[in-house]
């Protein structure tokens, strides 16, 4: 019997969490009230507030959540016997997947990228960069290596990255164009980006001798 309260309570906070993620991701942080969560989660501020000292630990919650998950997963990765070019792919793969798996969150990273990072704490800025460096140090062992030509490390991963999160972010506006202008400007699912971003990397990082183009 003990569990069960404490199961009702992880739920409470499982929904809190996953109405305050679609209200941040809608009206980004200025925007978003916790009246609103309150009142769309079917629980009352108190309640919220129980879990969460303040609007900005809930929002950070969910920050810390999502890039812990994503940090966790390339960093097992990363530490694979395996060569750089192939950890590169799975880093890839895991990367697409990620987005893909929560797309309410590529709206709350992208404001909060356009708002300078305002929101965030050292510790979701170290979860931040915990990706950046699990990726580009694995493009660095195959440097060292020679598996991949010597390159910018932040160019070489938001080569990778930036485009995934432009591509994802504007599927509203795509289905926009295809309405109004009557032309369509295709999706892609996490296969065919996950193929497509892999061949890129490949082709910026591999040596250009022959033999050893990607």
């Amino acid at each position: 019997m003990p569990a069960r309260p404490a199961a009702h309570a992880m739920g409470t906070r499982s929904r809190i969490l996953a109405t305050a993620s679609e209200e941040f991701a809608a009206s980004g942080f200025e925007g978003t009230t916790v009246d609103r969560i309150a009142r769309r989660a079917k629980v009352n501020k108190a309640m919220i507030y129980y879990h969460f000292p303040s609007k900005r630990a809930l929002y950070t919650t969910i920050v810390r959540d999502r890039f812990t998950a994503i940090t966790e997963k390339l960093q097992a990765i990363a530490a694979q016997p395996l060569p750089p070019d192939r950890k590169l792919d799975r880093l890839i793969e895991t990367l697409v997947r990620s987005i893909d798996e929560a797309m309410h969150f590529l709206p709350i990273f992208l404001r909060e990228i356009a708002d300078g990072g305002v929101h965030l704490g050292a510790e979701e800025l170290a979860l931040i960069t915990g990706v950046f460096a699990t990726v580009s140090g694995v493009i660095a062992e195959g440097t060292r290596s020679g598996v991949f030509r010597s390159i910018h490390p932040a160019l070489a991963h938001f080569t990778i990255v930036a485009p995934l999160l432009m591509f994802r972010a504007t599927a509203p506006v795509r289905a926009r164009i295809k309405t109004v202008r009557r032309l369509e400007i295709p999706d892609a699912d996490s296969a065919t980006v996950v193929a497509h971003l892999q061949m890129v990397a490949r082709r910026v990082l591999m040596p250009t001798e022959p033999g050893r183009e990607g």
